[in-house]
């Protein structure tokens, strides 16, 4: 015997059959607003069920389907590129009146995971153009405003800042204030106006490294580490994109074989533990390996990015590489993954060393009789010109900046 929800839905299979295609739309689109009324939006699978029926036949997606039917449409059904719009919006509206929401306030009134739309919160405040500090300032006075100090206990936050900073300098790194803040557990801004105020109280002179020269620091060190632990685990180094003098910082940073002569090649990425990689990072190699018409790649990183998603890659991240340092006796690294993984420049200090090396560059035009190949200036300067002028052709990008600074006409 059939329950009596079998029995409509048979029922409903059959009449909608011989429905037009509007009255479907029109039936649709009442079910809709019924469900609205008692708290819930139909899916795709719900209908299907339902009706036996496809969305996709009736509306052009779900979100069409919901707006259709008058009710509000969620973010996780519209296109990435309406969704991240109307995420910048409603941040846009908040900080009009002096409201800057953290991660977890805007996936609650939104519904969405902000990590699906956005790298992470500063990237989501840097699409809206507004300083990441002043979100900084907020959540620190949310966490302020759950607790009462006193003078003596603020003294004691403060002297456990400046004993934390003195001791970090001296083994060669320079805690930011995120940094700071994560290893004390305590409100940084309710003790300090910025990060130079803290490291004047502790007597510390503030010496963090350009983004360059930290870069090629951390590139140097973990090029060293990544080497070691390939020759530990049989492999043999062919090529070393650093140490190439026929074609410095170009190609896969390495070129290596295994036991049996197969060929590999590897990228390596210096990076934060919480910086996430994108695909275009892992197409990157995929290129390289295309171009030399072979099969597999290994991709190592400091990241704790948890997987790549490509078959012909192996991936190393963060974690897994300081399991493997210890397998293979080489944990006295770790501190320089972890140094690599920690260390960090703000955007401020990033933006003013490209403005020094520019000029740099252009005076080093100057006095050439002809524009310097792309190869030349990195080799002299020891960089590579994406960090400079950007990632999508940086050197015509270079030669625009020249002719319109006029960097040809000889230095007087």
């Amino acid at each position: 015997m059939y329950k009596k929800s079998e029995i409509e839905i048979k029922d409903l299979k059959g009449r909608s059959s011989k429905m037009s295609k509007e009255e479907k739309i029109e039936m649709l689109s009442g079910y809709a607003k019924e469900c609205y009324r008692k708290g819930h939006k139909p899916t795709k699978k719900e209908i299907r069920n339902k009706f036996h029926l496809e969305i996709y036949n009736y509306f052009k997606n779900i979100a069409d389907y919901h707006n259709k039917a008058e009710i509000e449409v969620s973010l996780r059904n519209c296109s990435k590129e309406e969704a991240r719009r109307l995420i910048i919006e409603f941040v846009q509206n908040k900080s009009e009146d002096k409201i800057y929401p953290n991660r977890k306030e805007i996936e609650k009134a939104l519904g969405i995971k902000l990590s699906t739309y956005f790298k992470n919160l500063r990237d989501l405040y840097e699409n809206v153009n507004i300083s990441y500090s002043l979100v900084e300032n907020a959540i620190n006075k949310k966490v302020l405003s759950s607790h009462t100090y006193n003078n003596s206990e603020l003294e004691k936050q403060k002297q456990l800042i400046r004993d934390f900073i003195k001791t970090r300098v001296v083994k060669g790194f320079y805690p930011s204030v995120q940094h700071i803040q994560k290893s004390l557990n305590l409100s940084f801004y309710n003790l300090y106006n910025n990060i130079f105020e803290a490291y004047k109280d502790a007597e510390v002179e503030y010496e963090r490294p350009s983004p360059i020269l930290l870069g090629k620091k951390k590139e140097e060190v973990f090029t060293k580490i990544v080497k070691e632990l390939l020759i530990k685990t049989g492999f043999k180094i062919t090529r070393v994109s650093i140490e190439s003098e026929t074609d410095f910082n170009r190609h896969s940073d390495m070129t290596v074989e295994d036991k049996n002569g197969i060929k590999y090649l590897i990228e390596i990425k210096a990076y934060r533990r919480d910086y996430s990689i994108e695909r275009r990072e892992f197409q990157q190699l995929l290129d390289y390996l295309k171009k030399e018409n072979l099969p597999n790649g290994i991709f190592i990183t400091t990241s704790n990015t948890k997987k790549c998603n490509f078959g012909n890659i192996q991936f190393i991240n963060g974690k897994t590489l300081k399991e493997l340092l210890k397998i293979h006796g080489l944990g006295h690294y770790i501190k320089q993954i972890q140094w690599i993984q920690q260390s960090r420049v703000n955007s401020k200090e990033r933006e003013r060393y490209r403005v020094v090396m520019k000029k740099k560059i252009f005076d080093y035009i100057r006095l050439k009789t002809n524009i310097p190949t792309k190869k030349e200036i990195q080799k002299k300067f020891g960089i590579d010109l994406r960090t400079i002028f950007g990632e999508i052709r940086p050197y015509e990008k270079l030669l625009n900046d020249v002719e319109k600074l006029g960097a040809l006409t000889p230095a007087t």
